[in-house]
């Protein structure tokens, strides 16, 4: 869920089923402490998104500090209609706050579901 990357901080990201828990989560980061500028809600696809907003899903999250296997998995989220949460540039003091959001605010275990998604034949 969080990685390391090149500013003063880590960058956390959670993916989420529902849309409110997501925002819900964005706006509890946001008033614990870390830049509004800094956190992300990155909505998945949804039938009803126009072809130009469904699109891309890569190109959403292509300035996120992450690997390009955990892009992947982010991205095949969000293509099945997940939410994606990041917080770039977390504290180290604020990391485990912002953990605690997330997981309290219902995201999922993106391994597990990934190993799911392999398990049906999807690969990153």
């Amino acid at each position: 869920m969080a990685e390391p990357n090149s500013g003063n901080g880590q960058t956390i990201s959670a993916m989420f089923d529902s849309e409110s828990d997501a925002q819900q989560a964005a706006d509890e980061l946001i008033e614990s402490g870390i830049p509004k500028d800094a956190v992300t809600l990155t909505r998945g696809h949804r039938q009803d998104a126009p072809p130009k907003e469904r699109a891309g899903f890569l190109d959403a999250i292509a300035n996120f500090f992450f690997t390009d296997e955990q892009r992947s998995i982010y991205a095949e989220g969000l293509r099945r209609g997940g939410f994606l949460v990041t917080a770039q540039t977390v504290s180290q003091s604020a990391h485990d706050t912002a953990l605690r959001i997330l997981t309290a605010k219902g995201s999922i275990d993106i391994d597990e579901r990934a190993e799911q998604w392999r398990a049906e034949g999807w690969r990153a």
